[in-house]
């Protein structure tokens, strides 16, 4: 068995891939997963006119539920894990067995309609998609599948939470997203470790002399799957999907976590014939319609549509955690979705509901927060292209027809300059307030004047008035 010493060892030469955007690179490298540059990646862009919404929708909500909530006390699916780096650094050890994890399925007993609660209070703050983990890596699936053996069919008499996670979006005018993992840790239990690290091979996922752990995190010797495995392997994953694409009407998103070697199971190809309007992200098959950049922003503005998606609670948890229901602030949710929606992309913040189905009440405190800057600074983020950021402004700015929407975050001092401007704007003024704003004209540049009076604790926006018609556009200025 791998000492605490070589534990440590392992977990201090692994410190550098660890901070959050690391931590997701290498939880991405077990699930056949990686990220490549957008200049990269191949794209296969669904061009049906129902999938336009994604280009300006702006905001998502992002909701990782399963039953890892009954004890509150691990990460979905994760805390199974053994030997995590990222739960290391963090000097917090949230691993259970996968024998007692599994169990949790016979304690998993939310109230009616969860869903209800956490898509109307999304709608109020102004989200406009959804997305719903309907199976994560641990293999239980929130509707009783016909396929395998781990779903609601068996322990929660044929309840359909899909169902009601689809019909409340539509419901709340919420396009309806659905999160599906091709990998499955229930269905090959037998035939994995489940001790981070002990991956055969060398890289980032893999340390020389690491045991592999069965169930009970014993020390084990990895067993071979039995002939045909993958074969039915991946006709149980298909015949998943094609339940979430034929049984709940019009599906707006599907969203993959990894898989790459799974991807055979079905192709893009066949997901449009059974649903031609929708989008499917590049995590299974490599190509796809949109890219989903995972807890930190991309270096370089992306190509295509893109959606930037990142956990709202403080800590590296996408489930509910009992000792950390604390949410991060709205100025900071705000701060990243002003950022993303400057380079054209949209937000997909995540929540982590309790296994009855509620929410935490910092989430119903932030997403109040947030749907009141939307009531006044909503327009900034919605409907606009990205701007020219960082190239000719010092903020994130956001482009309508004939306005300009300047993002001053909470951190953000001095002067707004836009560079390189060759027209007067005809106002300028505080869109929270209506409040005008003054500016000069110096070196070509346009120097944007912002008292400290104006400026509160969230990201306050400043709008541009341009003399404009539809012959000329407020783009052609800059």
């Amino acid at each position: 068995m791998t000492s605490q010493n070589d534990e440590a060892r392992d977990h201090m030469e692994a410190k550098e891939r660890t901070e959050s955007s690391d931590a997701v690179a290498l939880q991405h490298a077990i699930i056949g997963h990686a990220d490549y540059p957008s200049s990269e990646r191949l794209y296969a862009p669904n061009s049906h006119p129902d999938t336009a919404w994604f280009e300006t929708a702006a905001l998502g909500l992002f909701i990782h539920w399963g039953i890892s909530a009954v004890e509150g006390e691990c990460d979905l699916s994760w805390g199974m894990m053994a030997g995590k780096p990222w739960e290391a650094l963090i000097g917090e050890d949230k691993t259970i067995l996968p024998e007692d994890y599994f169990r949790l399925a016979e304690r998993f007993q939310p109230k009616s309609n969860p869903a209800e609660e956490w898509l109307s209070g999304a709608a109020e703050a102004g989200f406009r998609y959804a997305v719903l983990t309907t199976r994560h890596h641990d293999g239980f699936s929130l509707w009783p599948s016909k396929w395998g053996k781990f779903n609601t069919a068996l322990t929660l008499s044929g309840r359909d939470f899909v169902r009601e996670f689809v019909e409340e979006c539509r419901r709340n005018g919420l396009k309806v997203g659905l999160y599906y993992s091709p990998p499955d840790w229930y269905y090959n239990r037998h035939y994995m470790s489940f001790h981070y690290g002990s991956a055969a091979g060398s890289g980032a996922t893999s340390f020389a002399g690491r045991a592999h752990y069965g169930m009970c995190h014993e020390p084990i010797q990895l067993q071979p799957q039995p002939q045909g495995w993958q074969e039915q392997f991946l006709a149980y994953i298909r015949g998943q999907v094609m339940e979430l694409l034929t049984q709940y009407g019009k599906i707006d998103m599907l969203w993959f976590d990894g898989g790459r070697d799974l991807s055979d199971a079905i192709s893009i190809e066949e997901i449009r014939k059974y649903q031609p309007g929708i989008l499917v992200n590049t995590r299974m098959h490599g190509i796809g319609d949109f890219d989903t950049p995972e807890c930190h922003m991309p270096q370089e503005r992306p190509v295509g549509r893109w959606e930037h998606c990142n956990i709202w609670a403080e800590g590296p948890w996408w489930a509910y955690i009992r000792s950390s229901e604390q949410y991060r602030p709205a100025s900071w949710m705000l701060s990243r979705l002003a950022e993303v929606r400057a380079w054209g992309g949209n937000f997909l913040v995540n929540i982590g509901p309790k296994a009855d189905g509620t929410l935490p009440e910092d989430i119903s405190v932030r997403l109040a927060e947030v749907r009141e800057w939307m009531r006044h600074s909503g327009e900034s983020i919605y409907d606009v292209k990205g701007g020219p950021y960082p190239e000719c402004s010092n903020v994130p700015v956001t482009c309508g027809w004939a306005y300009w929407y300047y993002h001053l975050l909470p951190s953000m001092e001095g002067l707004v300059i836009l560079k390189e401007t060759k027209a007067t704007p005809e106002r300028v003024f505080m869109l929270r307030t209506g409040q005008s704003i003054a500016y000069r004209q110096e070196g070509g540049h346009l120097l944007l004047i912002v008292p400290d009076e104006c400026r509160t604790t969230l990201v306050d926006v400043v709008a541009i008035q341009w003399t404009a018609s539809r012959e000329d556009e407020p783009g052609d200025k800059v």
